[in-house]
């Protein structure tokens, strides 16, 4: 006996003949697609964000109380009784395996199958292939998917298999983390190899060339930039070139600009680079275009959360009183700069000497007067006060969680990188100076550099914990 997903396709087609299919693929394909703007209108449903449909385990809901379920299996029951020829078997499984994907909690290994069968009819179904990718993603075999995906590509061009095979490759090699990048919870660990992460660059590519006018494609070449950016030494180039992706898909594209995936992503992006006034913007955006997600809702609060903490420690001097203020203040022997001093290293400057941008040959020296680690701890943060009682915020990236200063430590910095902030968001101003330091061994502690452990580079999170093919960024974790 055939299974329900091949019996749903083979009944005989009563004699219609090939125009007869194709009037009944044609509804066929308006059920599915009613059956989908019936999920879209749902109330209190965010598509690509509802906790409600987690596909972890013990999460499936209850078709007796889903509303979504029951219109899926009403849809299924009036599919089956639309007849289709031997000859357009195939087409018909994979619309209903469509059907099937939207509860994919449910509906997924039933998909499956119905795709495994369409594909033993017509080998060249490259939609069928690209759906059975989806289906084997979903359910943790990511070798499966990008082997589905491929033989998509082998039929024919199909810039949606590009950009699901981009981001398949991003998954490869992901261990134990926060998150992970997929259609459901995972972690990422060391990022993937660097060949890995060169193929999804050029998938990504290579879909925009088949239709730059896709903002989706755009957007995913956006998050291929944002993924080497992080693995391979944060090079300013893949941050300038992801920034540019995301700016396209936008422009070519109404949908990408409101897609809250790619907000939060370029927020993530623009944080790292301590441009909090696009990353403010972008969260809220986020959080505008999905009320119910609660990722960059609580990512803007954190990020505002930090601002205003090292603000006011800094104004406060790090709230230091008496004998524990006076210890900070005043001028920091110069051998405490270690390495960095002595004839031809980098010559002593106050804060208020450097520029903004690049300090080449210049150092700063002074007491540290606090730390700050903000949620996901990146940057490390350091109150510094030096000779001339003018305060800075240091933040250090690539730091490991174990490392770092006491208050009244001495610490140079050479090379600075001064940033000046003056940020308003939301009635709230942020105003300080920074010097960025891209890893704690481009520091002096006490005269001395920091041991090699000290330094740990972060990994970035590209997920999506409901759908595919959203893919959102996590925070890059400080270890």
């Amino acid at each position: 006996m055939a299974a329900p997903e091949e019996e749903a396709a083979a009944a005989p087609d009563g004699g219609g003949g090939d125009g007869g299919d194709e009037e009944a693929l044609k509804r066929l394909e308006a059920l599915v697609t009613d059956l989908y703007h019936f999920r879209d209108s749902l109330p209190s449903r965010d598509p690509a964000h509802d906790p409600a449909h987690d596909p972890s385990p013990g999460h499936a809901p209850d078709p007796a109380q889903d509303p979504l379920v029951a219109e899926m299996e009403r849809t299924l029951k009036l599919m089956e009784q639309i007849h289709v020829s031997p000859e357009g078997r195939g087409r018909a499984l994979v619309l209903r395996a469509r059907a099937l994907g939207v509860a994919p909690e449910v509906g997924g290994a039933r998909a499956e199958l119905a795709l495994g069968h369409a594909l033993k009819l017509d080998p060249a179904l490259g939609v069928a292939w690209r759906q059975l990718g989806e289906q084997r993603w979903r359910r943790g075999d990511l070798r499966g998917a990008r082997e589905a995906f491929g033989g998509a590509l082998q039929q024919g061009e199909d810039p949606e298999a590009r950009r699901l095979l981009s981001m398949a490759l991003r998954a490869q090699g992901a261990g134990p983390g926060p998150r992970g990048e997929g259609p459901g919870p995972g972690g990422p660990g060391p990022g993937p190899g660097g060949g890995a992460l060169r193929e999804s660059l050029a998938q990504a590519e290579a879909a925009v060339r088949c239709d730059p006018r896709d903002g989706q494609s755009w957007y995913v070449l956006g998050n291929a930039h944002v993924s080497l950016f992080f693995a391979g030494g944060q090079s300013p180039g893949s941050a300038r070139r992801a920034l540019a992706a995301y700016a396209q898909a936008e422009r070519v594209d109404p949908a990408a600009a409101a897609n809250p995936d790619l907000h939060l992503n370029r927020a993530t992006l623009l944080q790292y680079l301590e441009r909090f006034q696009g990353a403010l913007e972008g969260l809220s955006r986020a959080s505008d275009l999905a009320p119910q997600w609660e990722e960059p809702r609580r990512r803007h609060q954190q990020l505002i959360g930090y601002l205003g903490d090292l603000c006011r420690l800094l104004e406060t001097r790090g709230k230091l009183r008496g004998k524990r203020r006076r210890g900070v203040a005043g001028p920091v022997p110069l051998p405490l700069l270690g390495p960095l001093g002595g004839a031809g290293g980098p010559r002593p400057s106050p804060i208020a000497g450097l520029r903004p941008g690049p300090n080449p040959h210049r150092v700063v020296l002074g007491r540290a007067l606090f730390s700050l680690t903000p949620p996901g701890g990146v940057p490390y943060t350091i109150g510094l006060q030096d000779g001339g009682g003018a305060v800075a915020a240091i933040t250090v990236y690539n730091s490991a969680p174990n490392w770092g200063v006491a208050v009244g430590d001495a610490v140079g910095v050479a090379e600075p990188v001064l940033n000046q902030h003056l940020h308003q968001h939301q009635g709230q101003t942020f105003s300080f100076i920074s010097l960025r330091v891209p890893s704690p061994l481009s520091l002096v502690v006490n005269g001395k550099r920091p041991p090699g452990h000290a330094l740990a580079p972060p990994h970035l999170a590209l997920t999506n914990p409901s759908a595919m093919p959203e893919e959102q960024a996590t925070p890059p974790a400080r270890c």
